[in-house]
């Protein structure tokens, strides 16, 4: 095995170590036993492909439609299991997207992470 994959694999066993990780799959079971939370994003989704094919056909949605909507997202922001499973998702996703910025300053030589709006996950500008 070459060194690169070595090293790959090492990353691919640091990552699932991770507190990010695990963090990331503890709050997604509490989502997937939460019956409540469920039910929300079952709603959510539904109402999202709702919003989507009105959107297709070049139509906007009325005003309880999109009441209707703000309110599903209301209780998403309210609901615990929710709210903590996508905060664990931005952990994470923040965590992937230093690694690829890494692996891209190798490969270009160029730190595609120091931009003006990614300055919270730069090392120092």
């Amino acid at each position: 095995m070459s060194l690169v994959l070595e090293k790959a694999a090492e990353l691919a066993d640091a990552l699932e170590a991770s507190e990010e990780l695990k963090n990331a799959r503890d709050c997604q079971r509490a989502v997937e036993g939460d019956e409540e939370a469920n039910e929300i994003l079952n709603s959510f989704f539904s109402m999202q492909q709702q919003l989507n094919d009105l959107e297709a056909k070049g139509k906007e949605p009325d005003a309880a439609l999109t009441a209707q909507f703000n309110a599903i997202q209301d209780k998403m922001e309210t609901n615990a299991s929710i709210a903590k499973y996508y905060r664990s998702q931005a952990e994470l996703g923040q965590l992937l997207q230093q690694i690829n910025g890494l692996i891209t300053k190798a490969i270009t030589g160029q730190d595609s992470s120091c931009t003006e709006d990614m300055c919270a996950t730069c090392s120092g500008c």
